[in-house]
């Protein structure tokens, strides 16, 4: 079976699972594990922030941003078909909706953006959203993938705004974890928010910190998830993406026809979703081809 439904099924390495056999343990919560310590700096360092905090899930890293961000009865302004909206659950929602002209206290982007097929934001486009509100954050889940596809580095597409989260484990392979970056009185801020939360007491955290350093030396290798996903839309008919997702029209049973042809993906506003990643061979890609060529002569 091809699984071609998300980024997350990419697998750690096997030097990820080596590094967490390994791992030298502390007392994370205290800031006593090595590994976690090395891994927020480098995070930091890396989105060109004053510090950061792991976080278990991007998720739970954007609520705690915005949590850090506002005050009682501030106003979010973000996209209606932005992850945080439609998948994260309704925290937001009843905060998110703005009408033209009417005030916001944080503005929210999302880079790369899911639900339009991993499309980019440039450095330049992330600083005019952000100079429409007094603060912004910028989901950065597949941060890394935008920094492959525009060639620039990831502290140039976070520059603009004043907290940012990257994940650790969709196409940089690793177990667990999304780093938080902001000023450093925005992170202590929300390591208040994520403790009052129960995400900051995660025991024997080093373990997963250890494969989270080694997804930070990944993000280079994502240039081929992407190439393999142009190929996919070429030979589908598709679009041709601008990273690893690519969204294609094959009818509303397509999924399920899909899988009994060897290929897992996933619905997405009636269209396939196939996102690559590193377990997808070339080989993978060329089946996964000739499955939507059968579907299709049906």
């Amino acid at each position: 079976m091809i699984d071609l439904r998300s980024d997350i099924c990419a697998a750690p390495t096997d030097a990820m699972w080596d590094a967490m056999r390994g791992a030298r343990l502390g007392w994370a919560t205290y800031g006593e594990d090595e590994n976690v310590d090395e891994l927020e700096r480098r995070g930091a360092e890396l989105l060109g922030k004053e510090a950061a905090v792991l976080v278990p899930t991007c998720s739970l890293a954007n609520l705690v941003a915005l949590l850090a961000l506002t005050r009682p009865g501030d106003r979010v302004a973000i996209d209606d078909d932005a992850h945080i909206i439609v998948n994260e659950g309704d925290w937001l929602r009843e905060v998110a909706r703005l009408e033209v002209g009417e005030p916001a206290a944080v503005i929210c982007m999302e880079n790369t953006r899911t639900r339009r097929g991993g499309t980019v934001l440039d450095a330049a486009a992330t600083a005019e959203l952000a100079a429409r509100a007094p603060r912004s954050h910028l989901d950065g889940a597949r941060l890394a993938n935008a920094a492959v596809a525009l060639d620039v580095p990831l502290a140039d597409l976070a520059a603009p705004v004043d907290t940012v989260t990257l994940s650790l484990n969709k196409g940089l392979c690793a177990p667990f974890g999304t780093i938080l970056a902001g000023d450093a009185g925005t992170i202590a801020r929300s390591r208040v928010h994520l403790k009052r939360l129960g995400g900051a007491t995660i025991h024997k955290l080093g373990i997963f910190a250890a494969a989270g350093l080694l997804a930070l030396d990944m993000v280079e290798r994502l240039a081929d998830d992407h190439a393999r996903a142009r190929e996919l839309a070429a030979g589908i008919g598709a679009d041709t993406p601008q990273t690893n997702i690519v969204l294609a029209d094959l009818g509303a049973d397509a999924v399920a026809d899909l899988e009994t042809l060897g290929v897992r993906t996933m619905e997405l506003q009636g269209r396939v979703r196939f996102v690559t990643h590193r377990l997808i061979t070339d080989d993978d890609v060329s089946r996964a081809i000739d499955a939507v060529r059968t579907l299709r002569g049906r």
